[in-house]
This record gives structure tokens, sequence and C-alpha cells, in this order.
């Protein structure tokens, strides 16, 4: 049987408030005059109200204009400052990308881009859900790409990239988000993965907010008596190749899941890793399928992407053989 690891995470979930973020950024701004919180007619949605209010000097507002955001950052890169450029992840990539990868991806200074409510987080269908950002910005060479799991997470891989050279995309938490790691043990490191639940079956790998979704399956899994282990993966590049082959080759079969698109994602990283080595595991890339997403609810969205906890666990154990 899996054990979940008491050192990793926490007892308990727990919604720790409706606005992550904003808590977040405060802190990060009352201890970094340097940086620069930025917005585009967004920042009540990208939670950065305490800023506005108790750091107006660092908050910069450029209007509902999401290349020219992306811009901007980089022109206040170069004067000396971090930009930090939030909105949603749609925009950040699909919108701005020309200007991520020009004016941010050919610069060695600290260029910071957070993209909200990602994949089928966002409740509207195409123009809203970006299921293939991570991928997108994957491509660009020398950018950093993190997708945190939980607020902690999020948190902690934010005060690692104001301090990392040219552009780190992260996707962001936002709304009642719950407390998953042990925020006594737990500490993000660039490129580490993170193994949360031990076994010797099948090999789950996860990222951002699917490795939620694989902890609820790891749940149904271990009331099942089907032997699993979870590795988690906040960052998708760089990231450290060695890690996931080993635990890839511990294992026969191995599932990836993730809230993106199954091209370009998560998936085809650890499909790389394998098949540069030869001879790897089987894997199955579980996530956004290469089809449009539905809109509605994250639960609605979930159960019609064969995504939710029952379904996941379902195919897991299908793919293996219990």
């Amino acid at each position: 049987m899996s054990k979940q690891s008491d050192y990793l995470l926490a007892s308990e979930a727990r919604s720790i408030n409706s606005a992550p973020f904003d808590g977040i950024s405060h802190e990060l701004c009352s201890r970094r005059k340097d940086v620069i919180m930025m917005s585009a007619d967004l920042s009540k949605y990208t939670q950065l109200d305490s800023v506005k209010r108790d750091f107006p000097d660092q908050h910069l507002e450029v209007g509902m204009a999401e290349q020219n955001l992306l811009s901007v950052a980089a022109g206040v890169s170069k004067a000396g400052f971090v930009p930090v450029a939030t909105t949603f992840a749609c925009y950040a990539t699909r919108r701005a990308y020309d200007q991520m990868l020009v004016c941010m991806g050919t610069s060695p200074l600290t260029n910071v881009v957070i993209g909200f409510t990602p994949g089928i987080a966002n409740p509207a269908r195409i123009h809203h859900q970006a299921a293939e950002d991570l991928g997108m910005v994957r491509a660009i060479p020398n950018a950093t790409v993190i997708d945190p799991m939980d607020a902690t997470e999020f948190g902690q891989a934010l005060n690692a990239a104001v301090d990392l050279p040219g552009l780190v995309y992260m996707r962001g938490h936002r709304g009642n988000t719950p407390c998953l790691l042990n925020t006594g043990h737990y500490q993000f490191e660039l490129g580490k993965t993170y193994q949360l639940r031990g076994g010797r079956g099948i090999g789950i790998i996860a990222t951002g907010h699917a490795t939620q979704w694989a902890l609820e399956a790891c749940d149904i899994l271990e009331q099942e008596n089907i032997d699993h282990s979870l590795l988690h993966v906040p960052t998708i590049k760089p990231v450290n190749e060695a890690e996931i082959a080993d635990y890839c080759f511990a294992h026969e079969q191995v599932v990836t899941i993730e809230n993106h698109q199954i091209v370009t994602g998560l998936g085809s990283l650890v499909a790389e890793i394998v098949s540069n080595i030869g001879r790897g595991p089987r894997i199955t890339r579980l996530g956004v399928p290469n089809t449009w997403a539905p809109g509605g609810t994250l639960p609605y969205i979930r159960e019609q992407l064969e995504l939710d906890a029952i379904q996941l666990a379902k195919r897991i154990k299908e793919v293996s053989g219990e």
C-alpha cells in the first residue's frame, strides 16, 4: 500500500483564505522594495488590493493591454527593478506571446509573469482557458516555467522567481486555495521533484492543480488497495531530469496528470526524458485531451474530461492492470 508522506503533506487540507496572492504579494513587496507588481486592468482579479493600498509606488497599472503589460515590464527590468506582471494565463501567453518571447525571453534580466486561472480552472470556454501555456513558454530558450500545487508552494516559488535571471513564467492560485503542503517542512527548490506518496505499484506524476486531483484519486486507490506512488513536479523547466528518470524506471507503468493539454506539457516532458534513455516504462498521459474543453464550473469540466477523482482513479487502475 502507498502511504501519505507526513513530512511533506499537511495532515489536513484546509482553505487558507479567499485571496492567497493578496497576502503573498503584500509580504514580498514589504521586504523587497525593488519588486513592482503590475496588472492590466485586472488587479482586483489577480488580488493586488493590499499592494495597491499600502505600496502604491510598487504597483503599476497599464490598462486593458496585455501586450503592453509585458513590454512595459521588460522596460521596468531594464530600469533596475524586478517586474511581476500579473494577468490571466490565456492573456499572458496567447495574446502577448511575442512580447514575452522577444522582450523578456531574450533578456538576462529578471522578468516574472504570473498567469492566473490556468488550464480548465477558468469557467469560460476556449477564449479564457489556457491549456497550452506551459508548453508555449517551455519552448522559449532559457525560460523558467513553474506550476505550483497550492498557496504554500506558490508563495515560496515566487520568492525564488524574483531572484532568477531571465524570463520566469508561473501559474497562479487565487480564491479558496487548499493548503496541502506542510508549511513547517516543505521547501521549494527550482527543478526539484517531490515524492508525496510512496509505493511499488503504478507511478503517478503530476504538477500544479493536477497534483491536487492526483491526491484525491490516490485516496480512492488506497481504499481499493491499489499500490501506487505519487511524484509532484512543480518545475516544468528547468527540471531535474535524473530525478524523473529514476522515478520512472522504478515503475513498469507511469501515468502523468496535468491541468494542461496532454500535448507539450508534463506528459510530453516525461516522455522526452524517458525516450532519451530508452527501454523505459509505458507512459500514459492524462490531462486535457487534444480538443476544446467545455465551459462551466471546475468540477463539471473535470467530470466531462474524465479528470474528476473517481474517473482518474478508475483510469489509473485500468492502466495498472488491477
